[in-house]
């Protein structure tokens, strides 16, 4: 069973002029990993971490997240009973916590058993993450990360069918948000009620999910 979002990491090149570049465009190389044109860039700044941003999902918004700076968990649901949460900041990712409803009868199943493991690709040098034997992502900052040739910057794509929440923000955080349209009101859904509803009809996730 595939997962209600994705991680897109990208290549964090060093010049020899001093800084490091991360570079957002469609492509489908590694490097150039966007699945979709650009319609509009946000940047969200000055949260407190008390704040609770979100509450919404789309019917055609399809976009990804890079924390610049601090951090903060998303909790992602698809209004049908996948629960997924997620802590992203501006250098390594984790999975917190999967819930799949099951008929029903409140069971759920872990993460470690919904995520297939994620290798480096044979196509370049460039690295993706891998899991391991938990399914916790490991992309180059804990003790036992693998040696790497270069630096990732993880970026969260939200698929449109599904509804967002954001919380717990670390002091200074920035995010950087790419979206593939621009800015449209009737795109939104903010009622939870409606949502639900509107969700039971959908056949995916929207976006590049379809």
């Amino acid at each position: 069973m595939d997962s209600i979002y994705k991680i897109i990491p990208f290549n964090i090149k060093h010049g020899n002029c001093g800084g490091s570049l991360v570079q957002f465009q469609q492509g489908v190389e590694p490097e150039n990993a966007l699945p979709f044109s650009i319609g509009k860039v946000l940047v969200s700044s000055d949260m407190n971490p008390d704040d609770v941003r979100g509450n919404h999902a789309h019917y055609e918004t399809e976009e990804i997240v890079v924390a610049l700076s601090g951090g903060c968990t998303f909790e992602l649901d698809d209004g049908c009973g996948r629960k997924e949460t997620v802590s992203l900041s501006s250098s390594e990712v984790s999975e917190q916590r999967t819930e799949v409803s099951d008929g029903g009868s409140g069971n759920s199943n872990p993460i470690s058993d919904l995520r297939p493991p994620i290798s480096a690709s044979p196509e370049s040098n460039f690295l993706y993450p891998s899991q391991d034997e938990t399914g916790a992502l490991d992309i180059g900052n804990s003790p036992n990360s693998k040696p790497q040739t270069s630096d990732i910057k993880p970026a969260l794509l939200l698929y449109p069918h599904i509804w967002r929440t954001f919380y717990d923000f670390e002091p200074g955080t920035v995010l950087l948000v790419v979206a593939n349209i621009t800015y449209d009101e009737a795109d939104y859904i903010r009622d939870r009620a409606e949502f639900e509803r509107i969700a039971e009809t959908w056949s995916g996730l929207g976006g590049s999910a379809v």
